[in-house]
C-alpha cells in the first residue's frame, strides 16, 4: 500500500473517530475504514501520533491560525494539519512530502480554498521547528 493512501486511511479514521457524538475506539474506527485481514502499519502509526500527542499538535498549531481556533476549523483541515504536523515534528519525513501530501489530501478532502490555508500554516510549523 502507497504511503499516500495510507495517508488517506489514517485521516479516515481519524476523522471517524472524531465525527462520533462518544469517541470511538481507533480499533473500531479502522475497521470501518481497512479491509478485513489487512494491516496499515504507516496508517496505524500516524493514528496513534495523532492522538498520542493531539495536546501538543494543537499547541503547535494554535499560534498559526491568525484569528481562528482549532475548536473553529473544518473537522477535515484539523485532521489534515494534526496529521501532517505530527510527521513534521514527530517522523523522517521530509517536510515538503508532509506538507505536499497534506495539500493533496485536503484538494481531495477539504473547500476549494483549504489547501491554501493548511499550506501557510504547515510553512510557518516548518519555520518556528528549524
Amino acid at each position: 500500500m502507497s504511503r499516500s493512501k495510507s495517508r488517506e486511511n489514517a485521516l479516515k479514521i481519524l476523522f471517524q473517530m472524531e465525527t462520533k457524538t462518544e469517541m470511538i475506539s481507533k480499533e473500531t474506527a479502522t475497521s470501518f475504514i481497512i479491509e478485513e485481514g489487512k494491516s496499515d502499519a504507516f496508517a496505524n502509526e500516524i493514528v496513534e501520533g495523532v492522538c498520542e500527542h493531539i495536546t501538543e499538535l494543537d499547541l503547535k498549531i494554535k499560534p498559526h491560525l491568525k484569528q481562528w481556533t482549532i475548536d473553529r476549523l473544518n473537522k477535515m483541515d484539523r485532521i489534515v494539519l494534526r496529521m501532517a504536523t505530527y510527521e513534521i515534528l514527530f517522523m523522517e519525513t521530509p517536510d515538503k512530502v508532509a506538507v505536499n501530501e497534506a495539500i493533496n489530501i485536503a484538494k481531495t478532502y477539504s473547500d476549494d480554498d483549504a489547501y491554501k490555508f493548511i499550506n501557510g500554516v504547515l510553512s510557518e510549523i516548518i519555520k518556528v521547528k528549524e
